[in-house]
């Protein structure tokens, strides 16, 4: 008997196979248009579309490169920069700074590159690491690995 119940057991497990393993993580498809106004203009979309999960995704994990402009009193230190990433206009028609997060050496060609500008424009290439966008708290953009690509100019 107890052979019986071993063999039925047995030829009851041959017809299964392991789950298969979850997919992995992907990057998102890189963006055709990646400029600070396209993220800005999607951000627009979402408040209206309700759409802002869609638009974390998407732009989660990009490489970017952008315009920025560096105000001295908001990045004066490697671990404590912000910049705009538009023209200061009043009233603003964006609220957010993006937070970089420098590539090492990165800030050290920031600062010399920029000298005594104030404010001082300079193009940077990151990663779009954080993306936090909701109907209730203020965007939040974090580019990480920042490096300096084009030299600084005068303001724009």
């Amino acid at each position: 008997m107890t052979r019986t119940l071993l063999l039925i057991a047995a030829l009851a497990g041959c017809g299964k196979t392991d789950p298969a393993p979850p997919p992995a993580p992907t990057e998102p498809a890189a963006l055709v248009r990646a400029s600070a106004a396209d993220l800005a203009h999607e951000i627009a979309d979402a408040a209206r579309l309700g759409t802002w999960r869609d638009v974390q995704h998407r732009w989660q994990g990009q490489h970017v490169q952008w315009a920025v402009t560096r105000q001295r009193l908001l990045c004066g230190a490697a671990d404590d920069c912000n910049v705009a990433a538009f023209p200061i206009e009043r009233p603003a028609k964006q609220g957010w700074m993006p937070v970089l997060e420098f590539a090492p050496g990165q800030y050290d060609a920031l600062a010399a590159g920029c000298g005594d500008r104030e404010p001082c424009e300079l193009t940077v290439a990151a990663t779009l690491r954080t993306l936090e966008v909701s109907p209730e708290l203020p965007t939040r953009v974090v580019l990480a690995s920042a490096r300096v690509v084009a030299p600084a100019t005068a303001a724009r």
